[in-house]
């Protein structure tokens, strides 16, 4: 018995003798440990909305750009941050800066640095440099309703969409042929909402409003405006951190390549540099439209009034009012 006892003492000991030595070895042989990526930084984004967008949200669509663009570059987080002009400027002022902007024109910031992606857009250049590309836009379109509609073809009344800084009435003054006896403007969903009641025959509405006759079941007739449009969500460079600097540019650039691009039906929003096609025909059209007029991306609120004005004055005729609307205009 004491024979067995010291015999099975020697196998346990062997086996964890042969265990440390050789099967530790054996358990690590073909096991790696990656290194964690190394941090590079968290890239800050603002998000400034000055119009409607087409459905969803635009907010969460950069969301998912900036989530596919971390899987690709180790290291970087990207954080959109949703801001109003007041809120971002009272931030600017007490020294917080982001490292690249989604903005509106009408929230004119400083500090914007020269991009240097393959893209052009006269809208927001400053001579022969580049500062804001359009990320997406909309567009205006007149909608009439066919049950109203004269047979004669003459315009009546119609209801205007004015969001806060938006310029329907300067995109309806520079259209040629259109000329209504009895204009009204309304907040978005006011007009909207005046038009399918059928208390007028004319409705000057955006892409949204395309998604909320589609979603109602309202049939309507659509002629996207093509002289002038000021609906036009940018990107700018803000960074002052050579790194982040460095990244912020490159993730500019993905959400404007073709691939990225191709997504925005999933927000019924246009493509400023890329054909894509949509399950509305409205939507269809008003990406066909290309060569609009525009205004500077970092146009002042004050010149923006100054536009509006001008153009209530020019539906009603007045020639010189519609000059002064030319003269701050900025060509395809």
């Amino acid at each position: 018995m004491k024979f067995l006892r010291v015999a099975g003492s020697l196998i346990i000991l062997f086996c964890i003798a042969f265990t440390i030595f050789y099967g530790a070895g054996k358990i690590s042989e073909g096991k790696s440990y990656e290194q964690p990526a190394e941090y590079k930084g968290v890239l800050t984004l603002w998000h400034i909305e000055t119009f409607e967008g087409g459905q969803g949200s635009r907010k969460q669509f950069l969301l998912d750009v900036a989530s596919d663009f971390e899987k690709n570059n180790e290291g970087v987080l990207v954080m959109v941050v949703s801001h109003t002009t007041v809120s971002a400027t009272k931030n600017m002022e007490d020294g917080i800066y982001p490292d690249m902007i989604s903005y509106g024109t009408g929230t004119f910031f400083g500090g914007m640095k020269e991009l240097s992606v393959n893209l052009d857009f006269s809208g927001g250049a400053v001579g022969d440099k580049t500062y804001a590309l359009p990320w997406c836009r909309g567009g205006y379109v007149l909608y009439s309703n066919p049950k109203l509609v004269t047979k004669d073809g003459t315009y009546g009344k119609i209801v205007i969409s004015q969001g806060n800084s938006n310029l329907p009435l300067a995109s309806l003054c520079l259209e040629e042929g259109l000329s209504f006896s009895e204009i009204e403007t309304k907040t978005p969903l006011e007009a909207y909402i005046k038009f399918v009641e059928g208390k007028t025959p004319y409705f000057l509405g955006t892409q949204r409003d395309a998604v909320r006759f589609s979603n109602r079941g309202f049939t309507v007739h659509s002629k996207p405006l093509t002289a002038f449009n000021d609906l036009y969500q940018y990107i700018s460079l803000t960074s002052t951190d050579e790194l982040k600097l460095a990244y912020s540019e490159k993730f500019i650039d993905f959400l404007l390549s073709e691939n990225v691009q191709k997504k925005l039906p999933k927000i019924a929003m246009l493509s400023e540099f890329y054909d894509n096609t949509y399950d509305l025909e409205t939507l269809n059209l008003m990406q066909g439209v290309t060569g609009f007029s525009t205004i500077s991306a970092f146009s002042s609120g004050e010149l923006i009034e100054d536009i509006r004005s001008n153009a209530l004055n020019a539906v009603n005729g007045d020639k010189d009012a519609l000059a002064k609307i030319k003269n701050v205009l900025i060509l395809p």
